[in-house]
Order: structure tokens, then C-alpha cells, then sequence
């Protein structure tokens, strides 16, 4: 048979098979037999032999030839995988690895493939209740889900914005967002440590926290109202004073013996020798004397309220906050007269008095003074002369003058005629005594050395 004729022969028994004439063999009685002697090509004229089809009979078979190289149509779901089909199960499930439509499964078709996805809702929205990835949402997925979730970062770092549960991190929810809040104790509450703002509590916040051991806080740095700018309460002894409530307050050194403030926070009325410009007359009813300090308090052995004396006569200096001296006699000398009676200092015999103070100058602003511990008026001398009684000797401004420890009287008395006082000199102006009544050019001669030459007052006061 001709090389370009077996084709078209097995066309033909195809076709006799499809159509199945002449029983059960598929193929045609038209059929060519299987004894046609085989020519060579080569040998023959024309290039054709007398075996080969007409015309017509090359029609009818490349009709047939074209069916055959065709095939059958393909039909999904008949199990096997035909032209245009990426895979074919032969069953109309898609929650398996091939859709009803022969396609591939795949995320994003709209079934949920088992064992493969979790979801699959055909859309690329990860905001909704499947992502794109055709997996469940959840938090720390990246991906906020509308009415589910607030946040989602990704991550689980509870001290960024977003923190556990996908809530926006807040003050109060116990994590501490960094950069954002300096401390974070889980609450709200002001006084504990940490404020209802997140940051840390401190002295001066307007809270009290008493977790930190605050008295108060009155978000001030006034010392002197009731809370310190430590956050304490204001106290005696703390070195502040309190306005209105305190006279004083030195913190460690208030002391009550030497002051200036006592413990109690009260003012010392003196301190040292400084009685703060206070005299007898400024405390506890007393008339005269001087005051003196004892420690913190005030010492008034040195002030009384005698009776005043008998006075009439020519007003000397003022004597009486300096151990309560109160004037007895006053007169002016002059020259060759009696100014001064024998009987001078009978208004200083009072039993009040005690001592005596002796004064004499040319004025109230020039003169020299002795102090005697003996009010010898009252009780006279007990030796001639009595030593040792004198004092002081000062002049207006407190000098110390040079003057003896001596005193003289006749009889032993200065009623009873001349006296010397200091010293037994005589009648020499310059000589740092005085001798009254003694027969000289003055009653008050020598005036204790001041030299005056001229009229001169005597004062005398007592003292208790």
C-alpha cells in the first residue's frame, strides 16, 4: 500500500468503529484489504498506482480523518482532565483542591478550601472577618478589624501605643508606654505614687501622697504657711516660722535656758545680757531697779517698788533703771554760803533703802558719782573710817575714775558734823574725794577730783 494511503485507512476503520456498521468489527465493507500487493513509489510513473483512491474517495476520507483527529469535547466532572480543565476530581465539592469548575483551588475564589483555609470571602479587605491570606483575624495580626478591634500593630509590645487585646494604650491600663508616660500603676488614683496623669508624684503635685509619707501639699514653696516645701506639716522646730502661730523658731538651737527662742517656739524675753530695751517698770509691777537677763528669761532680783523717798530740792540725773535709784536729796553749793545743812540726807533714812549713791558735778551732764553698800545715813558707821562699803566710782559716761574705799564721819555719823567720802583728804578740789561740811570754800569740797573751782551740785539717792 502507498505510504500516503495508510493513513487515510486507519481514518476510515476509525470511523467504521465510532459509527459501528457491519456489526461488531467497527469497520466498513467498503474497506480496503488487508492483500493489496504494496508498490513502491519510486517504481512507478506518474507517482500513483492503479490501487489509488479517487477523487471522491480522498473527500470521504479527510472528512473522517478530521474527526477522528479531533477527539471528544471535554465535559467537567467526568474524572478526567481535558483541554481548557487544570484538574478534574469528578465531583462537585470546593472545599477540596478542585472546584466544581475544574479550576484550582485557591485563596481568594470564594470557598473555604478544608484543611487549607480558615476563610475565604473573595475580597481582599483585611479589615473585615477574613484576611487576605484566607486566614482568621486576630490581634497582633497587623490588620485593625472594623468594630473588633481599636488597634493592631503587629506586635506584642505593651509599651507602645498599641498594647495586649489591640486597645489603645491608656494611662491607668498598667503598661508603661514609652516616651508617652513615666510610670503607669495599673490605676487612677492621685495619692498612691503615681499621678492620674502618669507621671510621678512629687512634692508640689497638690496631692498628698501619703505612700511617699507626705503630711500635705499645698503645691507651694511658702515656708511660713502650715506645709513646708518638704511636703510636711509644719511643726515648732523646724526652722521655719509660722505665720501667725509661732514668735520664733530656730529648728535644733531653740533652747529654753539661753534662748533667743524656747522650745515652744516662744521668744525669749532676753538673751545674754540684752534685755531688749525692757526695764523693771516693764514687768511684774515693779517701779524701779535695774533688769537683767537670766538665760531666757528675765531676772528682776535687781528691781523692787519702794517707797519714794522724801525729795524736795534740786532734781540730779536719772538713777532709777540702774538698780533702782531714786533721788533723796538734791542741792546746789555755792561759794562761801550754807547749801548743805548738818543734817544733810535725813529725807534717805528710810528702812526700804539699803544703799546709797553719792553725786557730785556742775550739771546733770558733768559729774562723778560713788556707789556705797550701806545706807549709812540710816545706819551710820561702824568704824573711823569704814573700808570696804564703796563700790563704784564712774563718771556721766560710766568712766571709772581712781578714787579710795574709805569713809569718814565725826561721830561716826554724818549728822553729827564732817564727813569724807573715798578718801580723808581735805579741802584740795583736785583730790578724788569729797568732804561735805569740812570747812572749806564749799559744803561739797573737792567735788572727787574733778577740779570745778566753782558752784556744784550734791545729789544723794538709795536703793533697796
Amino acid at each position: 500500500m502507498p505510504h500516503h494511503v495508510r493513513p487515510l485507512v486507519v481514518a476510515l476503520i476509525l470511523s467504521a468503529c465510532a459509527t459501528g456498521e457491519d456489526g461488531d468489527t467497527g469497520f466498513t465493507s467498503a474497506a480496503p484489504t488487508t492483500n493489496a500487493t504494496p508498490v513502491d513509489p519510486s517504481t512507478t510513473s506518474g507517482g500513483t498506482t492503479s490501487d489509488e483512491p479517487t477523487t471522491g474517495d480522498a473527500e470521504t476520507s479527510g472528512a473522517s480523518m478530521t474527526a477522528a483527529t479531533s477527539g471528544p469535547v471535554p465535559v467537567c466532572g467526568d474524572a478526567v482532565v481535558g483541554a481548557g480543565e487544570a484538574c478534574d476530581d469528578g465531583n462537585a465539592s470546593n472545599t477540596d483542591d478542585c472546584l466544581d469548575t475544574c479550576k484550582l483551588a485557591s485563596c481568594g475564589d470564594g470557598f473555604v478550601q478544608a484543611d487549607v483555609e480558615a476563610c475565604d470571602d473573595a475580597n481582599a479587605d483585611n479589615a473585615d472577618d477574613c484576611l487576605n491570606d484566607c486566614s482568621a483575624p486576630s490581634c497582633g495580626d497587623g490588620f485593625v478589624q472594623t468594630g473588633v478591634e481599636m488597634c493592631d500593630d503587629g506586635n506584642q509590645d505593651d509599651g507602645d501605643g498599641c498594647v495586649a487585646g489591640c486597645v489603645p494604650n491608656a494611662c491607668g491600663d498598667g503598661f508603661l508606654w514609652d516616651g508617652v508616660e513615666a510610670c503607669d500603676d495599673g490605676n487612677t488614683a492621685p495619692d498612691d505614687g503615681c499621678s492620674a496623669t502618669c507621671s510621678p508624684a512629687t512634692c508640689g503635685d497638690g496631692m498628698v501622697q501619703a505612700d511617699l509619707g507626705e503630711d500635705c501639699d499645698d503645691m507651694n514653696a511658702d515656708n511660713t504657711d502650715g506645709c513646708l516645701d518638704t511636703c510636711k506639716a509644719a511643726s515648732c522646730g523646724d526652722g521655719f516660722v509660722q505665720a501667725g502661730v509661732e514668735a520664733c523658731d530656730l529648728g535644733g538651737m531653740n533652747n529654753d535656758n539661753t534662748g533667743p527662742c524656747r522650745t515652744n517656739c516662744t521668744a525669749c524675753e532676753c538673751q545674754g545680757s540684752d534685755v531688749m530695751g525692757k526695764t523693771c517698770k516693764d514687768v511684774m509691777g515693779f517701779t524701779c531697779g535695774k533688769l537683767a537677763c537670766g538665760g531666757c528669761s528675765f531676772n528682776t532680783a535687781g528691781c523692787a517698788s519702794p517707797p519714794a523717798p522724801n525729795f524736795s530740792g534740786q532734781a540730779g540725773p536719772d538713777f532709777s533703771n540702774d538698780g533702782c535709784w531714786l533721788q533723796c536729796e538734791g542741792y546746789l553749793d555755792k561759794l562761801n554760803s550754807e547749801d548743805v545743812p548738818p543734817t544733810w540726807g535725813d529725807d534717805c533714812t528710810n528702812a526700804a533703802f539699803s544703799k546709797l549713791r553719792i553725786a557730785c558735778g556742775a550739771s546733770v551732764g558733768q559729774y562723778r558719782y560713788i556707789t556705797v553698800n550701806k545706807n549709812v545715813f540710816k545706819d551710820g558707821l561702824n568704824a573711823y573710817p569704814e573700808v570696804g562699803l564703796i563700790s563704784e566710782w564712774k563718771d556721766q559716761s560710766g568712766n571709772n575714775f581712781a578714787g579710795g574705799n574709805d569713809i569718814y564721819a565725826t561721830g561716826m555719823h554724818p549728822h553729827s558734823g564732817a564727813s569724807w567720802w573715798a578718801n580723808g583728804a581735805g579741802c584740795d578740789e583736785a583730790v578724788p574725794s569729797t568732804t561735805v561740811n569740812n570747812s572749806c570754800m564749799w559744803e561739797a569740797s573737792n567735788c572727787f577730783g574733778q577740779g570745778l573751782g566753782g558752784d556744784r551740785f550734791l545729789w544723794v539717792y538709795v536703793s533697796p
